[in-house]
Protein backbone atom coordinates (compact mmCIF):
# COMPACT_ATOMS: atom_id res chain seq x y z
CA UNK A 1 0.00 0.00 0.00
CA UNK A 2 1.29 3.45 -0.92
CA UNK A 3 2.79 5.62 1.79
CA UNK A 4 3.96 9.18 1.31
CA UNK A 5 7.62 9.25 2.43
CA UNK A 6 7.63 10.30 6.07
CA UNK A 7 9.69 13.44 5.49
CA UNK A 8 7.06 14.66 3.01
CA UNK A 9 3.91 13.53 4.77
CA UNK A 10 1.57 16.17 6.14
CA UNK A 11 -2.18 15.80 6.12
CA UNK A 12 -4.25 18.82 5.12
CA UNK A 13 -7.78 19.31 6.36
CA UNK A 14 -10.56 21.89 6.44
CA UNK A 15 -14.05 22.29 7.97
CA UNK A 16 -16.52 19.77 6.59
CA UNK A 17 -20.15 20.96 6.51
CA UNK A 18 -22.59 18.54 8.10
CA UNK A 19 -24.84 19.12 5.12
CA UNK A 20 -22.21 17.90 2.62
CA UNK A 21 -24.68 15.59 0.85
CA UNK A 22 -27.19 18.43 0.47
CA UNK A 23 -24.74 21.27 0.02
CA UNK A 24 -26.32 22.89 -3.03
CA UNK A 25 -29.81 23.23 -1.52
CA UNK A 26 -28.48 24.29 1.86
CA UNK A 27 -26.17 26.95 0.46
CA UNK A 28 -28.99 28.71 -1.39
CA UNK A 29 -31.20 28.49 1.72
CA UNK A 30 -28.46 29.86 3.96
CA UNK A 31 -27.28 32.59 1.61
CA UNK A 32 -30.84 33.85 1.07
CA UNK A 33 -31.62 34.00 4.77
CA UNK A 34 -28.25 35.45 5.74
CA UNK A 35 -28.73 38.23 3.19
CA UNK A 36 -32.20 38.94 4.56
CA UNK A 37 -30.84 39.40 8.09
CA UNK A 38 -28.63 42.30 7.11
CA UNK A 39 -26.25 43.79 9.66
CA UNK A 40 -26.87 42.97 13.32
CA UNK A 41 -24.97 42.85 16.60
CA UNK A 42 -23.03 39.58 16.67
CA UNK A 43 -25.13 37.91 19.37
CA UNK A 44 -28.43 38.89 17.71
CA UNK A 45 -27.25 37.65 14.33
CA UNK A 46 -26.18 34.35 15.89
CA UNK A 47 -29.54 33.81 17.60
CA UNK A 48 -31.57 34.69 14.51
CA UNK A 49 -29.44 32.56 12.19
CA UNK A 50 -29.58 29.60 14.58
CA UNK A 51 -33.36 29.85 14.54
CA UNK A 52 -33.33 29.84 10.73
CA UNK A 53 -31.03 26.81 10.65
CA UNK A 54 -33.31 24.95 13.02
CA UNK A 55 -36.22 25.53 10.64
CA UNK A 56 -34.44 23.69 7.83
CA UNK A 57 -35.91 20.28 7.07
CA UNK A 58 -34.66 17.67 9.55
CA UNK A 59 -33.10 20.13 11.99
CA UNK A 60 -36.03 20.59 14.37
CA UNK A 61 -34.72 18.12 16.93
CA UNK A 62 -31.00 18.82 16.50
CA UNK A 63 -28.93 19.82 19.53
CA UNK A 64 -27.74 23.37 20.04
CA UNK A 65 -24.19 22.16 19.38
CA UNK A 66 -25.16 20.79 15.97
CA UNK A 67 -26.97 24.01 15.04
CA UNK A 68 -23.97 26.07 16.13
CA UNK A 69 -21.69 23.85 14.06
CA UNK A 70 -23.83 24.43 10.98
CA UNK A 71 -23.40 28.17 11.43
CA UNK A 72 -19.67 28.16 12.10
CA UNK A 73 -18.84 25.63 9.39
CA UNK A 74 -20.60 27.53 6.65
CA UNK A 75 -19.07 30.79 7.86
CA UNK A 76 -15.48 29.57 8.02
CA UNK A 77 -15.47 27.47 4.85
CA UNK A 78 -17.66 29.37 2.40
CA UNK A 79 -17.25 32.88 3.74
CA UNK A 80 -20.92 33.83 3.77
CA UNK A 81 -20.59 35.92 6.93
CA UNK A 82 -18.40 38.84 7.93
CA UNK A 83 -17.77 39.70 11.58
CA UNK A 84 -16.33 43.10 12.39
CA UNK A 85 -16.46 45.54 15.31
CA UNK A 86 -19.05 43.50 17.19
CA UNK A 87 -21.40 43.15 14.22
CA UNK A 88 -22.13 40.34 11.78
CA UNK A 89 -23.40 40.87 8.25
CA UNK A 90 -23.70 39.05 4.90
CA UNK A 91 -20.58 38.68 2.79
CA UNK A 92 -20.36 39.33 -0.94
CA UNK A 93 -20.70 35.64 -1.78
CA UNK A 94 -23.93 35.36 0.19
CA UNK A 95 -25.40 38.35 -1.65
CA UNK A 96 -24.31 37.07 -5.07
CA UNK A 97 -25.75 33.62 -4.48
CA UNK A 98 -29.00 35.16 -3.22
CA UNK A 99 -29.31 37.34 -6.31
CA UNK A 100 -28.48 34.81 -9.03
CA UNK A 101 -28.60 31.39 -7.31
CA UNK A 102 -25.78 30.42 -9.67
CA UNK A 103 -24.02 27.59 -7.84
CA UNK A 104 -21.54 27.03 -10.66
CA UNK A 105 -20.34 30.61 -10.36
CA UNK A 106 -20.39 30.40 -6.56
CA UNK A 107 -18.16 27.33 -6.44
CA UNK A 108 -15.81 28.62 -9.13
CA UNK A 109 -15.29 31.75 -7.05
CA UNK A 110 -14.91 29.70 -3.86
CA UNK A 111 -12.32 27.37 -5.43
CA UNK A 112 -10.40 30.25 -7.01
CA UNK A 113 -9.85 31.75 -3.55
CA UNK A 114 -9.59 28.57 -1.47
CA UNK A 115 -6.06 27.91 -0.25
CA UNK A 116 -3.93 26.62 2.59
CA UNK A 117 -3.31 28.35 4.94
CA UNK A 118 -6.63 30.18 4.91
CA UNK A 119 -9.30 31.76 7.05
CA UNK A 120 -11.28 28.51 7.10
CA UNK A 121 -8.79 27.16 9.66
CA UNK A 122 -8.34 27.88 13.35
CA UNK A 123 -5.48 30.19 14.30
CA UNK A 124 -3.29 27.40 15.68
CA UNK A 125 -3.64 25.43 12.44
CA UNK A 126 -2.75 28.51 10.38
CA UNK A 127 0.38 28.99 12.48
CA UNK A 128 1.33 25.34 11.99
CA UNK A 129 0.99 25.56 8.21
CA UNK A 130 2.99 28.77 8.11
CA UNK A 131 5.76 27.19 10.16
CA UNK A 132 5.89 24.19 7.84
CA UNK A 133 5.80 26.42 4.78
CA UNK A 134 2.60 25.13 3.17
CA UNK A 135 1.24 27.37 0.40
CA UNK A 136 -1.25 25.48 -1.68
CA UNK A 137 -4.25 26.17 -3.91
CA UNK A 138 -5.67 22.68 -4.49
CA UNK A 139 -8.04 23.43 -7.38
CA UNK A 140 -5.34 25.33 -9.24
CA UNK A 141 -2.81 22.53 -8.83
CA UNK A 142 -5.25 19.79 -9.85
CA UNK A 143 -6.38 21.67 -12.96
CA UNK A 144 -2.79 22.43 -13.96
CA UNK A 145 -1.86 18.78 -13.57
CA UNK A 146 -4.77 17.59 -15.70
CA UNK A 147 -4.18 20.25 -18.35
CA UNK A 148 -0.42 19.85 -18.72
CA UNK A 149 -0.32 16.08 -18.26
CA UNK A 150 -3.03 15.61 -20.88
CA UNK A 151 -0.71 17.21 -23.44
CA UNK A 152 1.81 14.42 -22.90
CA UNK A 153 -0.62 11.52 -23.15
CA UNK A 154 -2.40 10.00 -26.12
CA UNK A 155 -5.45 8.96 -24.11
CA UNK A 156 -7.71 11.04 -21.89
CA UNK A 157 -6.31 11.14 -18.38
CA UNK A 158 -8.03 10.95 -15.01
CA UNK A 159 -7.33 11.07 -11.30
CA UNK A 160 -8.93 9.08 -8.51
CA UNK A 161 -9.92 10.39 -5.08
CA UNK A 162 -7.18 8.26 -3.53
CA UNK A 163 -4.49 9.51 -5.89
CA UNK A 164 -5.37 13.13 -5.21
CA UNK A 165 -5.44 12.54 -1.45
CA UNK A 166 -2.16 10.65 -1.17
CA UNK A 167 -0.09 12.02 -4.04
CA UNK A 168 -1.16 15.66 -3.84
CA UNK A 169 -3.02 16.71 -0.68
CA UNK A 170 -0.90 14.81 1.85
CA UNK A 171 2.47 15.32 0.16
CA UNK A 172 4.58 18.34 1.02
CA UNK A 173 6.32 18.06 -2.32
CA UNK A 174 3.08 19.47 -3.73
CA UNK A 175 1.63 21.52 -0.90
CA UNK A 176 4.86 23.15 0.26
CA UNK A 177 7.41 22.73 -2.53
CA UNK A 178 5.03 23.24 -5.47
CA UNK A 179 6.45 20.24 -7.31
CA UNK A 180 6.08 20.47 -11.11
CA UNK A 181 2.79 18.86 -12.02
CA UNK A 182 4.42 16.49 -14.49
CA UNK A 183 6.63 15.17 -11.70
CA UNK A 184 3.51 14.39 -9.65
CA UNK A 185 1.80 12.85 -12.67
CA UNK A 186 4.78 10.57 -13.31
CA UNK A 187 4.62 9.42 -9.69
CA UNK A 188 0.93 8.61 -10.07
CA UNK A 189 1.55 6.77 -13.33
CA UNK A 190 4.39 4.77 -11.80
CA UNK A 191 2.12 3.69 -8.95
CA UNK A 192 -0.43 2.53 -11.51
CA UNK A 193 2.10 0.46 -13.45
CA UNK A 194 3.23 -1.14 -10.20
CA UNK A 195 -0.41 -1.75 -9.22
CA UNK A 196 0.19 0.01 -5.92
CA UNK A 197 -2.94 0.37 -3.81
CA UNK A 198 -4.00 3.28 -1.60
CA UNK A 199 -5.74 3.56 1.74
CA UNK A 200 -9.23 4.62 0.64
CA UNK A 201 -10.87 4.87 4.06
CA UNK A 202 -13.12 7.90 4.53
CA UNK A 203 -11.01 9.74 7.08
CA UNK A 204 -8.00 9.57 4.77
CA UNK A 205 -9.47 10.75 1.47
CA UNK A 206 -12.41 12.91 2.59
CA UNK A 207 -10.71 16.31 2.39
CA UNK A 208 -9.34 15.78 -1.09
CA UNK A 209 -12.71 14.34 -2.13
CA UNK A 210 -14.47 17.45 -0.83
CA UNK A 211 -12.47 19.66 -3.17
CA UNK A 212 -12.98 17.29 -6.09
CA UNK A 213 -16.73 17.26 -5.43
CA UNK A 214 -16.81 21.06 -5.34
CA UNK A 215 -14.88 21.15 -8.61
CA UNK A 216 -17.53 18.91 -10.17
CA UNK A 217 -20.32 21.24 -8.98
CA UNK A 218 -18.34 24.13 -10.48
CA UNK A 219 -18.21 22.29 -13.82
CA UNK A 220 -14.41 22.20 -13.64
CA UNK A 221 -14.29 18.38 -13.57
CA UNK A 222 -16.40 15.49 -14.78
CA UNK A 223 -17.03 12.28 -12.91
CA UNK A 224 -16.23 9.13 -14.86
CA UNK A 225 -18.37 6.07 -14.27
Amino acid sequence: MYQVPEKYYFRLHHPRPRFKNDVETVLVYMATNISALGKLPKSDFKDKLNSIIRQYTGNGDKTDKTINNWRTEISSLFGLLIEKDGFTYPGTRAKELTDDQDLIRFFKTFLYHFEYPGGHLKDNEIVKLCQIGVQFKPAKYILELLTIASMTEEKEIFLTDEEVAHCIFNDLRCTRDNAPVLETWERIKFNRTQKITYDSSGDVVRYAKDILDYMVIASLLNVQG
